[in-house]
Formats: structure tokens, sequence, C-alpha cells
């Protein structure tokens, strides 16, 4: 038995099919090499958008804090609706 895979790995016709099993295996360990590559990116761009829309979340509410403590400063009253105050 052992003879017969032997011999047929060493045939013109094993070696062909051992160099498309090798080429297979390679283009697909690239393959996903790859997705796993975009994966990672795809994540790290995904964790700045959230990070950005977190900042700007926080800046925007410190804008309000801001607007409205001035407001109550001057001895306004802040209309929530419109953001506006109206002294």
């Amino acid at each position: 038995m052992f003879g017969f895979v032997l011999s047929f790995l060493l045939s013109p016709l094993g070696k062909a099919l051992a160099a498309v099993l090798a080429v297979s295996v390679i283009a697909g360990g690239i393959y996903l090499y790859g997705h796993q590559r975009g994966c990672m990116s795809e994540q790290a761009s995904f964790a700045r958008w959230i990070n950005q829309q977190n900042e700007d979340a926080g800046n925007a509410a410190e804008d309000w804090r801001a607007r409205y403590r001035r407001c109550a400063e001057r001895g306004g009253v802040f209309d929530y609706e419109t953001g506006s105050c109206h002294e």
C-alpha cells in the first residue's frame, strides 16, 4: 500500500497534484490573512467613528451647559426648545 502511494507521488501526475495542492493552500492562507486584516481594519475604523461621536456629544453637552450657565448668571430664562436665553 505504501509503495503504491510513494510511486504515485513520484509520478508526474502526483507531482502536479502536489503542486496544485500546495498553491491552493498558500492562496487560501493569503486570502484568510487578508480577510482577517480587513476585518481588523474595519473594526478600528468603527472604533474611531464611535470615539468621534462620543467626543462630539460631549462637546455639544458642554456647549449647552455653558450657554445655560451664562443665561442663568445674567438672570435670564433659558428656553429649552430653542436653546436661547430670554433676558
